[in-house]
């Protein structure tokens, strides 16, 4: 729910090294405006929580089926799937999956930085469940990016437990019943 507010909020460093936040619908001190004072620290956790919240509050509004997310989605360009790469960054090589002793794959096909950059049709998320072992797996940046520009993009993913990859319908998101790539 939107909060219509009188004013803006500006963020500033005051000369004691503190992060503060201004905003006119805070109660004003005796300069007429309104603030809240934070250390260094205070105002790093405060930022961890705030995106903490926004992720949980974006997952509640897929989760809940709301509107407002797709149109977001139908704002933006389509994939391009052409935009591929490595997740090391190099060009797409043929033999990417050749496996590691751990069961991984040499690398990974990411959609390339740019390709991410133009937004996301899903919240990014970076840890599953497998469901037939229930073991949580947590995967890098850019391959959580690419499933949240392209649900579609994989068709299997990896379980550290059994280290091995499965199709995405063993696979569900931490803390939902949203299969991976939905």
């Amino acid at each position: 729910m939107a909060v219509e507010t009188g004013g803006v909020l500006e963020v500033g460093i005051d000369d004691g090294g503190n992060v503060v936040v201004n905003h006119p619908d805070l109660k004003p001190d005796t300069n007429g405006v309104g603030h809240i004072v934070f250390s260094p620290q205070q105002a790093r956790a405060m930022a961890r929580l705030l995106m903490d919240k926004a992720d949980e509050a974006a997952r509640a509004t897929w989760d809940r089926g709301d509107t407002a997310a797709p149109t977001l989605a139908k704002a933006l360009p389509p994939v391009d799937r052409s935009k591929r790469c490595m997740l090391s960054g190099a060009p797409e090589t043929p033999d990417h999956r050749d496996m590691l002793p751990n069961g991984q794959q040499k690398d990974y096909v990411v959609l390339c930085p740019e390709e991410r950059a133009k937004g996301y049709v899903r919240p990014v998320r970076r840890s599953y469940i497998h469901r037939p072992c229930g073991t949580l797996t947590t995967m890098g940046l850019s391959l959580a990016q690419t499933y949240a520009r392209d649900p579609g993009f994989y068709s299997g993913t990896f379980c550290c437990a059994c280290a091995a990859h499965f199709p995405l319908d063993q696979f569900v998101w931490e803390g939902t019943t949203e299969q991976v790539g939905s």
